[in-house]
């Protein structure tokens, strides 16, 4: 079977997630508790910010475009929250401090340092012109205005605009719920003894998976481990295509006689693809199963690591109702030391970037590159991408890098 190209299996889960649309039932939070959730509907702005005509600096609010020299009596004065509410004779003025109303009256603010103050009346030590230094209402948002569509992925800046516009809860899609499963006979659940045996591991792979998922709105099953028997698989299958939008599941989906995931797949669903050209996780199952998406990755949990940036963060935005699904930061380093590739599949290399005095940047490969080898990915701040058609590289040489997002932070 040929490998498929990374980006042609990225275009292919895209098309078929978008071809299967699943609308999610839409649930209100608290607006402080929505940053990382995606809107469910438009947010249309109810009221003007600024609510009125608002000065943007301390200073006297005038009635007219004035020169220097002219001499203006106070006779009052607005502060935030409250406003003058007399009527200003012809050479009066209000003191005014920033964000407070300007009166009706008055068309223009001259700031507090150009002005002279003596007896209850100011000289002007410079020219001020008409509409200085206010803010008009509704100038940035005027009531009517969409602010926010549906599918918006809401971020910390989001949730100061909803605020701002009186939102105390906003609507957003529930999140999905994402099942979570590991197989193999060799497995021991993290925390259990370990039983001193030479054949069994700890699962590594879905506390990695949860720790990954953490930053979606997902609401995680964990249905554990299952051993290399297709019809235990199964059974588990059965209730997960019962409770869950998204399974994704480490291990079994290799070529080797116990690797049973993708055959239990196409007994309940159908498979869209095996085997991409990456390195590390060449076996990769997408499928469906009922309503629940299916990808499986290797045991390996490198592999599986890196398959979830590669393909299922973007997956997983997308089945969550995101417009714009977020795509990683990618730039250009020079490599401090050689990288070796030697196969035609895309190499996502784990490696250390850092940033010179000059401002540019430095990679270097973070040591084997097996994908069994989970203390370098521990250690490394970034992927190395080295293309499909891409040789071995030497130092000196450009090299196209993916921070680790947590690792600048």
């Amino acid at each position: 079977m040929a490998l498929t190209p990374v980006h042609e299996l990225q275009t292919l889960i895209y098309d078929k997630i978008a071809d299967h649309p699943q609308p999610l039932e839409t649930e209100t939070v608290p607006v402080a508790a929505a940053v990382g959730r995606v809107l469910a509907q438009d947010i249309v702005s109810a009221v003007n910010i600024p609510p009125a005509d608002i000065s943007a600096m301390d200073g006297y609010a005038l009635q007219s475009a004035a020169n220097a020299g002219s001499e203006w009596a106070v006779v009052g004065e607005s502060v935030a929250g409250q406003a003058f509410s007399g009527c200003l004779l012809k050479g009066a003025c209000v003191r005014i401090m920033t964000g407070a109303v300007v009166p009706d009256d008055c068309n223009t603010v001259i700031i507090q340092e150009n002005v002279s103050l003596s007896d209850g009346r100011i000289t002007l030590a410079k020219d001020v012109s008409e509409g200085a230094n206010i803010r008009r209402k509704g100038e940035e948002i005027a009531v009517g205005d969409t602010v926010l569509t549906a599918g918006r992925i809401l971020r910390e800046a989001d949730i100061m605009l909803l605020a701002a516009l009186g939102y105390g809860e906003v609507p957003v899609h529930r999140k999905i719920r994402v099942a979570l499963l590991s197989s193999g006979n060799e497995l021991l659940e993290p925390g259990e003894p370990d039983t001193g045996r030479d054949d069994q591991i700890y699962d590594s792979n879905r506390a990695m998976l949860a720790a990954r998922l953490a930053r979606l709105p997902v609401e995680i099953i964990d249905f554990k481990q299952v051993g290399d028997d297709l019809e235990d698989i199964l059974h588990v299958f059965d209730e997960v295509i019962r409770t869950a939008d998204v399974l994704i599941t480490t291990g079994g989906v290799s070529v080797g006689d116990y690797d049973f995931m993708r055959t239990a797949v196409e007994r309940v669903g159908s498979v869209h693809h095996y085997k991409v050209a990456l390195k590390p996780g060449k076996p990769f199952v997408f499928g469906r199963m009922m309503k629940t998406w299916f990808f499986g990755m290797p045991g390996n949990p490198v592999s599986g690591f890196v398959g979830f940036d590669i393909f299922l963060k973007a997956a997983l935005w997308q089945i969550c109702g995101a417009a714009d699904i977020p795509q990683p930061l990618r730039f250009n380093a020079v490599l401090s030391e050689p990288v070796t590739k030697n196969h035609s599949r895309t190499d996502i290399q784990r490696g250390i970037i850092e940033r010179q005095a000059d401002g540019t940047w430095h990679a270097r490969p973070c040591g084997s590159q097996d994908s069994h080898r989970i203390l370098q990915v521990s250690r490394a701040n970034a992927y190395l991408v080295i293309l499909a058609e891409s040789g071995s590289l030497e130092a000196g040489e450009s090299v196209t890098v993916q921070p680790f997002t947590d690792a600048f932070l």
